[in-house]
């Protein structure tokens, strides 16, 4: 991560979610860090009537952590819209909220993330069975409309495409143990970051246009 332009500060915690903010180049992302499916249900639904008008340029920032080396399930859930974030921890939520399964399978809703080729394959087969309907990986986009590598990691994308330099996902994070009831400061940021670059990657790439 760039330490200089990228921090995260806790929140209030309560016994059914915690809450931080991660400050990103100047943004303040309001992060929740939940495995109640109503808690979930209460941030989708807020978010969906906020950004109700644009249902169908509608872009979201999705990841998946695993914990490695098991990469067959996903044990979180990361979700940006904006500058809210929701990390949901899949593998300790007695069930997927309804509505979670609704926002996922619709076709005109625009998932978006980079490197995200077995994302789909760990949410199918986590206990909740959540299947994603479009899904995109944000390399292919930005290679056709900005000429850039189908190999860009997520930082290169986010320097060329955003003008965000250095932001850096620590492999020592990505690697680390995802089934932790707790997550850490460090991962509530890494997937929190994760989620918000592919977030505005995808706006400004405008990712509803493409299939």
């Amino acid at each position: 991560m760039n330490d200089r332009y990228i921090s995260i500060s806790a929140g209030e915690e309560f016994s059914d979610k915690r809450n931080f903010t991660v400050d990103f180049f100047g943004h303040r992302i309001i992060t929740t860090v939940t495995s109640t499916p109503a808690v979930a249900r209460e941030w989708l639904y807020g978010l969906l009537r906020f950004h109700r008008p644009r249902r169908y340029k509608l872009v979201v920032g999705l990841g998946v952590q695993w914990r490695p080396p098991y990469a067959n399930t996903a044990a979180t859930l990361q979700l940006c819209i904006g500058t809210r974030c929701l990390i949901f921890q899949l593998l300790h939520a007695d069930f997927a909220p309804r509505i979670l399964e609704r926002v996922l399978a619709d076709p005109t809703i625009t998932f978006v993330g980079v490197w995200n080729q077995n994302d789909a394959r760990l949410l199918q087969s986590s206990q909740h069975q959540l299947q994603v309907a479009k899904l995109l990986d944000l390399r292919s986009i930005a290679a056709a409309s900005r000429g850039l590598s189908t190999t860009s990691s997520m930082e290169a994308l986010a320097d060329g495409v955003l003008g965000y330099p250095g932001v850096h996902k620590p492999n020592w994070v990505g690697t680390s143990d995802w089934n932790a009831y707790r997550l850490s400061d460090a991962q509530v940021q890494y997937a929190c970051v994760d989620a918000f670059v592919s977030f505005s990657l995808g706006k400004e790439l405008e990712a509803w246009n493409w299939n």
